[in-house]
């Protein structure tokens, strides 16, 4: 599931990949920028903001363009619940070229774009270090709902309940977003949401503005996080945690595993938390996804063993508390209103999230 370490680690890869590129040609498969095209720009930045990804360009190098009002764009993505950015090396890719392009021979007569397009190499978000490239030979894209794993399948289930750092369900030509090709590289969305290119100069006012620190940011501000959460006093701390106008960056399972580790109830009023207490999780959210941004499997207890994840309670549901023994429950709190935009406007609607909890270790009051 995406959140803060993740995109942090995308942003990383196409940092790595795209920063100082110029664009050769892009393709984006979103109605509102169907006859949008960005070649000829410059990569300046990709910048992480909590789980928003802005991709920053430069103006348009033509002199009549710029007249017409060409000047630097944003690319913004967010990633939501499935999305991801991968990263391909055209050096490695097959007579096609590159994405969207027809092959013409063989049993590909016809077909066209990431359907038609041969072995390839990709570059995942690893937090190994550099750009991870697949092996040769392998193909790129799968099927939807299917994932490799050691050589077998795993259904669109088993790859939807492996926790890991990144989103691992094998994702298909159908699911692409965006496309943004360099001489070296192609950088695919797959998934990604809200895709949007907007003037840099307007990235507050129409993209991140009405974001709360960023817990991985370099203006990380602590005590506006805490000013922010203790704003409305009477509500429950799970939800407040969540909401990205207070702080950016945290998700499901940082709530679950912060919450669990200062035993504090996840339905207890911001008000009602013992003198301290919401400090101590604020500094515990910002030091977990701090050591986590670099990994390639997240884990709130040490390191994992034998590469898997491991946590203290997220996903646990009906299994024994690492801490007391007492079989930890399954609960489900509303987070209202927490949307890519959240419009104060919007009537409220229930969003009803999964936790898992301990009704020993985080009694009420």
């Amino acid at each position: 599931m995406p959140e803060g370490d993740s995109v942090y680690r995308q942003c990383k890869m196409l940092r790595e990949a795209l920063e100082g590129a110029v664009i050769e040609s892009s393709d984006f498969r979103v109605p509102a920028l169907a006859t949008s095209d960005v070649s000829g720009r410059t990569v300046v930045a990709v910048v992480p903001r909590g789980k928003h990804i802005l991709i920053r360009l430069s103006a348009a190098p033509n002199t009549e363009e710029m007249k017409s009002g060409a000047e630097p764009l944003t690319l913004h993505s967010h990633l939501m619940m499935d999305g991801t950015w991968r990263v391909f090396d055209r050096a490695h890719n097959d007579d096609a070229g590159h994405l969207g392009e027809p092959r013409t021979s063989g049993a590909d007569a016809g077909r066209s774009g990431a359907d038609a397009r041969g072995p390839g190499r990709a570059t995942s978000s690893s937090g190994r270090g550099g750009l991870q490239r697949s092996r040769p030979g392998a193909s790129p894209y799968r099927p939807r709902g299917q994932a490799r794993r050691g050589g077998s399948v795993r259904s669109a289930a088993e790859s939807r309940t492996r926790i890991s750092a990144d989103v691992s369900v094998g994702q298909g030509s159908h699911t692409i977003r965006a496309i943004l090709r360099t001489k070296d590289v192609e950088a695919v969305g797959f998934d990604v949401k809200d895709v949007r290119l907007v003037p840099t100069r307007l990235e507050d006012q129409e993209l991140v503005g009405y974001l709360g620190p960023d817990i991985l940011g370099p203006d990380w501000d602590l005590e506006k996080a805490l000013e922010r959460l203790n704003a409305q006093p009477d509500r429950a701390i799970g939800t407040a945690l969540m909401d990205q106008r207070n702080l950016a960056g945290i998700g499901n399972v940082y709530r679950v595993e912060v919450l669990f580790m200062t035993r504090t109830n996840p339905w207890a009023r911001v008000d009602s938390l013992p003198e301290g207490r919401l400090r101590e999780i604020v500094v515990l959210a910002h030091k977990l996804l701090h050591l986590n941004k670099d990994r390639s499997m997240r884990s709130t207890v040490g390191q994992a063993p034998q590469g898997r994840p491991l946590f203290w309670a997220y996903g646990r549901d009906g299994q024994p508390c690492r801490r007391c023994g007492v079989q930890l429950k399954r609960g489900e709190i509303d987070d209202a209103l927490l949307t890519v935009d959240p419009a104060p406007s919007r009537t409220a609607v229930q969003h009803l999230r999964t936790i898992a909890w301990c009704p020993r270790c985080q009694v009420a009051g």
